[in-house]
């Protein structure tokens, strides 16, 4: 008898566990990737900064653009290969003009989502591309990295 009653204070303790996995799981999982995009934008806000300050206060950009819904407005794709040698979080696109790399020496990946652009005051946004992105026109982190 009291084997039985250990039996299932035990499998008791491990549902109980195996739920507040679960839970962590999928509320905290996500959050790690979006810390990593997160990164990413201060790095490239640090790098506009720095890069206008021995520049004459121009930006890192070739004049290709994007237009964005959320927040609106067009904004420089920035040339990416003026500040970081290997941006494999920044997306390749088919065509000219239309990505990060499009415009320097360096590879961007083709399996990553995001394509880095900034408006006349430094301010840092990005644009998702790819079928797996919760949305298209707006900034921010949308759900997949890089």
């Amino acid at each position: 008898m009291i084997l039985i009653k250990k039996w299932k204070t035990t499998l008791a303790a491990l549902i109980i566990i195996a739920g507040i996995l679960a839970v962590w799981w999928f509320t905290m999982g996500p959050t790690f990737t979006n810390g990593d995009y997160e990164a990413v934008a201060d790095k490239l806000t640090d790098e506009i900064a720095e890069y206008r300050e021995y520049n004459d206060g121009n930006l890192p950009v070739y004049g290709a653009t994007i237009t964005l819904a959320k927040p609106e407005g067009d904004y420089f794709i920035i040339d990416i290969c003026k500040l970081i040698y290997n941006p494999d979080w920044s997306a390749a696109v088919d065509g000219e003009a239309n990505d990060n790399c499009d415009n320097g020496s360096c590879q961007c990946n083709a399996s990553a989502h995001y394509i880095w652009a900034v408006n006349s005051y430094g301010k840092v946004v990005s644009k998702c591309v790819g079928g797996k992105c919760g949305s298209h026109d707006s900034d921010g982190y949308q759900g997949v990295w890089p």
